[in-house]
Protein backbone atom coordinates (compact mmCIF):
# COMPACT_ATOMS: atom_id res chain seq x y z
CA UNK A 1 0.00 0.00 0.00
CA UNK A 2 1.39 3.39 -1.10
CA UNK A 3 2.55 5.60 1.56
CA UNK A 4 0.05 8.39 2.20
CA UNK A 5 1.49 11.83 1.16
CA UNK A 6 1.34 14.56 3.79
CA UNK A 7 -0.99 16.96 3.67
CA UNK A 8 0.77 19.80 5.27
CA UNK A 9 1.98 22.88 2.62
CA UNK A 10 5.66 23.70 2.99
CA UNK A 11 6.09 26.32 5.75
CA UNK A 12 7.20 29.72 3.95
CA UNK A 13 10.89 31.14 4.62
CA UNK A 14 11.08 32.86 7.99
CA UNK A 15 10.23 32.06 11.73
CA UNK A 16 6.83 30.90 11.86
CA UNK A 17 3.98 32.68 12.76
CA UNK A 18 3.78 32.94 16.83
CA UNK A 19 7.28 31.99 17.48
CA UNK A 20 8.85 33.96 20.54
CA UNK A 21 12.19 35.76 20.12
CA UNK A 22 15.22 33.82 21.51
CA UNK A 23 15.89 35.65 24.54
CA UNK A 24 19.93 35.33 24.83
CA UNK A 25 20.35 36.59 21.07
CA UNK A 26 17.67 39.80 22.22
CA UNK A 27 20.02 40.29 25.24
CA UNK A 28 23.06 39.88 23.23
CA UNK A 29 22.22 42.37 20.60
CA UNK A 30 21.44 44.77 23.29
CA UNK A 31 24.54 44.34 24.89
CA UNK A 32 26.53 45.09 21.35
CA UNK A 33 24.21 48.52 20.58
CA UNK A 34 25.09 49.76 24.26
CA UNK A 35 28.66 49.30 23.68
CA UNK A 36 28.61 50.52 20.47
CA UNK A 37 26.62 53.66 21.43
CA UNK A 38 28.96 54.07 24.56
CA UNK A 39 32.01 53.88 21.92
CA UNK A 40 30.68 56.37 19.18
CA UNK A 41 27.45 58.15 20.67
CA UNK A 42 23.88 56.81 20.34
CA UNK A 43 23.54 59.44 17.40
CA UNK A 44 26.29 57.76 15.22
CA UNK A 45 25.18 54.28 16.00
CA UNK A 46 23.07 52.77 13.16
CA UNK A 47 21.23 49.53 13.07
CA UNK A 48 23.04 48.38 10.60
CA UNK A 49 26.26 48.73 12.12
CA UNK A 50 24.85 47.30 15.68
CA UNK A 51 24.01 44.24 13.01
CA UNK A 52 27.51 44.16 11.41
CA UNK A 53 29.14 44.01 14.85
CA UNK A 54 26.96 41.23 15.91
CA UNK A 55 27.40 39.41 12.82
CA UNK A 56 23.35 38.98 11.88
CA UNK A 57 21.91 40.39 9.24
CA UNK A 58 19.90 43.57 9.51
CA UNK A 59 16.66 41.85 8.83
CA UNK A 60 17.51 39.33 12.22
CA UNK A 61 18.41 42.64 14.18
CA UNK A 62 14.61 44.33 12.86
CA UNK A 63 13.01 40.98 13.41
CA UNK A 64 13.55 41.90 17.46
CA UNK A 65 14.03 45.67 17.13
CA UNK A 66 11.83 47.10 14.20
CA UNK A 67 13.72 50.70 15.13
CA UNK A 68 16.51 52.36 16.52
CA UNK A 69 14.09 54.43 18.33
CA UNK A 70 12.48 50.76 19.55
CA UNK A 71 15.44 49.62 20.11
CA UNK A 72 16.28 52.85 22.32
CA UNK A 73 13.77 52.56 24.48
CA UNK A 74 13.96 48.75 25.28
CA UNK A 75 17.48 49.76 26.23
CA UNK A 76 16.12 52.72 28.76
CA UNK A 77 13.52 50.60 29.92
CA UNK A 78 15.41 47.60 30.87
CA UNK A 79 18.83 48.73 31.02
CA UNK A 80 18.91 52.57 32.02
CA UNK A 81 16.39 53.10 34.54
CA UNK A 82 16.83 50.37 36.82
CA UNK A 83 19.93 52.09 37.46
CA UNK A 84 18.70 55.25 37.50
CA UNK A 85 16.39 54.05 40.13
CA UNK A 86 19.03 52.26 42.09
CA UNK A 87 21.06 55.76 42.37
CA UNK A 88 18.17 58.50 43.12
CA UNK A 89 16.90 55.72 45.79
CA UNK A 90 20.45 56.92 47.43
CA UNK A 91 18.56 59.80 48.49
CA UNK A 92 15.18 58.56 49.24
CA UNK A 93 16.84 56.18 51.73
CA UNK A 94 18.66 59.54 53.34
CA UNK A 95 16.40 62.67 52.79
CA UNK A 96 17.74 64.62 55.66
CA UNK A 97 21.32 63.40 55.80
CA UNK A 98 22.92 65.45 52.39
CA UNK A 99 26.11 64.16 53.80
CA UNK A 100 25.60 60.50 53.81
CA UNK A 101 23.39 60.88 50.86
CA UNK A 102 26.24 62.36 48.79
CA UNK A 103 28.77 59.44 49.90
CA UNK A 104 26.40 56.56 49.21
CA UNK A 105 25.54 58.24 45.40
CA UNK A 106 29.26 58.34 44.79
CA UNK A 107 30.03 54.71 46.34
CA UNK A 108 26.70 53.45 43.86
CA UNK A 109 28.04 55.43 40.99
CA UNK A 110 31.56 53.45 41.15
CA UNK A 111 29.52 50.17 41.97
CA UNK A 112 27.60 50.50 38.59
CA UNK A 113 30.57 52.00 36.24
CA UNK A 114 32.63 48.71 37.35
CA UNK A 115 30.11 46.66 36.60
CA UNK A 116 28.87 47.60 33.67
CA UNK A 117 31.54 49.30 31.05
CA UNK A 118 29.03 51.13 28.87
CA UNK A 119 28.00 53.24 31.74
CA UNK A 120 30.74 55.75 32.19
CA UNK A 121 31.72 55.94 28.42
CA UNK A 122 27.96 56.56 27.30
CA UNK A 123 27.28 59.37 30.50
CA UNK A 124 30.24 60.98 28.71
CA UNK A 125 28.95 61.05 24.99
CA UNK A 126 25.66 61.80 26.55
CA UNK A 127 26.29 64.45 28.34
CA UNK A 128 29.52 65.93 26.72
CA UNK A 129 28.89 64.93 23.11
CA UNK A 130 27.21 67.57 20.89
CA UNK A 131 23.56 64.81 20.08
CA UNK A 132 22.80 63.82 23.54
CA UNK A 133 20.01 61.45 22.00
CA UNK A 134 19.50 59.51 25.52
CA UNK A 135 18.81 62.86 27.17
CA UNK A 136 16.10 63.89 24.78
CA UNK A 137 14.52 60.38 25.44
CA UNK A 138 14.49 60.52 28.78
CA UNK A 139 13.49 63.80 28.97
CA UNK A 140 10.70 63.00 26.17
CA UNK A 141 9.61 60.43 28.88
CA UNK A 142 9.80 61.56 31.84
CA UNK A 143 9.87 65.59 31.52
CA UNK A 144 11.85 67.62 33.99
CA UNK A 145 10.27 66.46 37.53
CA UNK A 146 12.76 64.40 38.82
CA UNK A 147 15.65 67.50 38.20
CA UNK A 148 13.54 70.08 39.69
CA UNK A 149 12.72 67.90 42.77
CA UNK A 150 16.33 67.38 43.60
CA UNK A 151 17.21 71.16 42.92
CA UNK A 152 14.92 71.36 45.55
CA UNK A 153 16.35 69.01 47.97
CA UNK A 154 19.66 70.21 47.53
CA UNK A 155 17.95 74.07 48.46
CA UNK A 156 16.52 72.51 51.32
CA UNK A 157 19.75 71.68 52.69
CA UNK A 158 21.48 74.69 52.06
CA UNK A 159 19.12 76.86 54.04
CA UNK A 160 18.73 74.06 56.97
CA UNK A 161 22.63 74.90 57.38
CA UNK A 162 23.48 71.18 56.42
CA UNK A 163 26.08 71.92 53.42
CA UNK A 164 27.61 74.96 52.01
CA UNK A 165 25.52 77.61 50.86
CA UNK A 166 28.01 78.91 48.38
CA UNK A 167 27.70 75.85 45.80
CA UNK A 168 25.65 75.85 43.00
CA UNK A 169 22.63 73.44 43.37
CA UNK A 170 22.77 72.92 39.54
CA UNK A 171 26.41 71.75 39.55
CA UNK A 172 26.45 69.84 42.63
CA UNK A 173 25.69 66.50 40.81
CA UNK A 174 27.22 67.30 37.22
CA UNK A 175 30.72 67.46 39.40
CA UNK A 176 29.89 64.50 41.60
CA UNK A 177 28.85 62.49 38.16
CA UNK A 178 32.40 64.03 36.72
CA UNK A 179 34.24 63.11 39.54
CA UNK A 180 33.01 59.81 39.70
CA UNK A 181 32.21 58.70 35.67
CA UNK A 182 35.15 60.64 33.79
CA UNK A 183 37.86 58.31 35.44
CA UNK A 184 35.54 55.02 34.86
CA UNK A 185 35.41 56.39 31.12
CA UNK A 186 39.15 57.09 30.30
CA UNK A 187 40.71 54.44 32.21
CA UNK A 188 39.99 52.14 30.11
CA UNK A 189 41.69 54.31 27.06
CA UNK A 190 44.25 56.09 28.93
CA UNK A 191 47.04 53.78 29.72
CA UNK A 192 48.18 56.40 32.62
CA UNK A 193 44.87 56.12 34.33
CA UNK A 194 45.04 52.54 33.49
CA UNK A 195 46.56 51.16 37.37
CA UNK A 196 43.18 53.22 38.98
CA UNK A 197 40.97 50.97 41.34
CA UNK A 198 37.46 51.55 41.74
CA UNK A 199 38.16 52.18 45.18
CA UNK A 200 40.40 55.21 44.56
CA UNK A 201 38.14 56.72 42.27
CA UNK A 202 35.72 56.45 45.39
CA UNK A 203 38.06 57.70 47.73
CA UNK A 204 39.30 60.67 45.32
CA UNK A 205 36.16 61.89 44.93
CA UNK A 206 35.12 61.86 48.39
CA UNK A 207 37.91 63.77 49.03
CA UNK A 208 37.07 66.20 47.20
CA UNK A 209 33.58 66.38 47.80
CA UNK A 210 33.85 66.34 51.37
CA UNK A 211 37.46 68.30 52.10
CA UNK A 212 37.72 69.94 49.00
CA UNK A 213 41.35 71.00 47.70
CA UNK A 214 42.79 72.51 50.67
CA UNK A 215 45.40 71.66 53.21
CA UNK A 216 43.46 69.42 55.44
CA UNK A 217 43.82 72.13 58.11
CA UNK A 218 42.57 74.49 56.41
CA UNK A 219 38.93 72.81 57.15
CA UNK A 220 39.92 72.29 61.03
CA UNK A 221 41.19 76.02 61.36
CA UNK A 222 38.43 77.81 59.83
CA UNK A 223 35.88 76.39 62.21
Amino acid sequence: MPAQKDNLKPRKPGRPRGSKPNTANREQLINIALSLFSQQGIARTSLNAIAREAGVTPAMLHYYFNSREQLLDVMIEERFLPLRARISGVFGDYPDEPVKALTEMVRTLAAIAAQYEWFAPLWMQEVIGEMPVLRQHLHERFGDDKYHATLAMVKRWQAEGKINPHLSAELLFTTLLSLVLVPFSRMRNDERLARLTPEQIVSNALAVLLQGIGPASCGSSAR
